[in-house]
């Protein structure tokens, strides 16, 4: 028998795209939120770190708008200077991302997709704090274009906008960040401090950094805009669960395939790096991509088989590239371009197998 269970989100039912969205833009409250007071939180500490020089961009300025208070900051100043780095990020990322999607819904004759916005918002929580606006632009456009609109608009791609939109950004601009007054505890758009630190220094590093797995886990950390938080992101995943919008199946393999993998690398022992698993998950922008980016139906296997082993496949080649390739330490956006890619592959396979098993019953 062949196990389907085909997504949710129906090109014919106006009702059943909107009730997605709703539960979307509801399951990812939390870590907004979350994003709002760490950004801010780690920015004023950057400053007070800095002499308390807010830098000489916009967003110190702003600040300064605003009356951030840098000596003694309150929660005004930590609301406010976490607001001052995502909203316009957003902005810009919807301003780009709809003037595309506009070009393509008039040429085709097709109403406007409205979902641009929460592509818009997983493009700017996957964002460094310190991005540059026409990084934005450039990335969410390419997101659009490339992802999106030459295949017929939202839910017809084989992969999700926001993280090709991601993906083109890094590559072009690998290390953006390397040299940020404020925000240097980011590697440029490939991943944090940490694991940085965890490839220089292998797991002491990150003793030595002060990080604590607790702290990690909470998103108390520089990072990115919204994969900092894995608390906020476990709530997130509870209510795309409950509303059936996200594979639980496509979560657990994950998971699974990250604790195998680390457990292996450990057990090997030696000059391997020896980073535990519950250490991969926390860092980075695993969790935050897991939840939100790797379960998106459009990418992701349709059969139940099929999606315990791409999350399996997942978790797995997440641990052997975080381990072997300092190049790129988070490898968060590559594994998951890789894996979805290989989606109809998986489904293929398993359908194969179960029709050759039919034949054989039959027989």
């Amino acid at each position: 028998m062949i196990l389907i269970n085909a997504p949710t989100i129906s090109i014919h039912s106006g009702h059943s795209v909107g009730r997605i969205r709703r539960l979307r833009l509801l399951a990812i409250v939390p870590v907004i939120i979350a994003a709002v007071i760490n950004t801010g939180y780690q920015y004023l500490l950057a400053v007070q770190a800095n002499s308390g020089e807010a830098g000489d961009g916009w967003r110190g300025s702003m600040a300064h708008f605003f009356y951030v208070d840098f000596a003694d900051p309150g929660v005004y100043s930590v609301v406010i200077a976490g607001l001052i780095h995502i909203i316009p990020v957003f902005f810009f990322a919807v301003l780009a991302g709809g003037f595309c999607e506009r070009l393509f819904a008039e040429n085709r004759k097709r109403p406007f997709d409205s979902g641009i916005v929460y592509t818009a918002l997983l493009f700017t929580l996957l964002m460094p704090p310190g991005v540059a606006i026409f990084h934005i632009v450039f990335g969410m456009s390419f997101a659009i274009i490339l992802a999106q609109g030459i295949f017929g608009g939202e839910g017809r791609s084989f992969l999700n906008p926001a993280l090709v939109g991601v993906a083109i950004v890094q590559i072009s601009f690998p290390v953006a960040l390397t040299s940020h007054p404020l925000w240097s505890g980011i590697n440029g758009y490939a991943g944090s401090r940490e694991l940085v630190l965890y490839h220089q220094q292998s797991l002491e590093g990150l003793t030595w950094s002060g990080l604590d797995w607790w702290q990690a886990f909470i998103g108390n950390s520089q990072g990115l805009i919204g994969g900092s938080s894995v608390l906020a992101v476990m709530l997130g995943a509870a209510v795309l669960l409950y509303g059936r919008i996200a594979s639980w199946r496509l979560i657990g393999g994950q998971l699974l395939g990250l604790i195998l993998a680390a457990s292996l690398f450990n057990l090997l022992g030696g000059g391997i790096r020896d980073l535990p698993w519950y250490w991969h998950l926390v860092l980075g922008s695993y969790a935050f991509a897991a939840v939100f980016i790797a379960t998106d139906p459009s990418s992701s296997a349709a059969t139940n088989a099929g999606r315990w082993g791409q999350g399996i496949l997942l978790g797995i080649l997440l641990v052997l590239m975080r381990v072997l390739n300092d190049s790129h330490p988070d490898s968060v956006v590559p594994v998951l371009l890789l894996v979805s890619m290989t989606a109809p592959l998986i489904d293929h396979i398993v359908m194969w197998i179960n029709i050759r098993q039919r034949g054989k019953i039959s027989g």
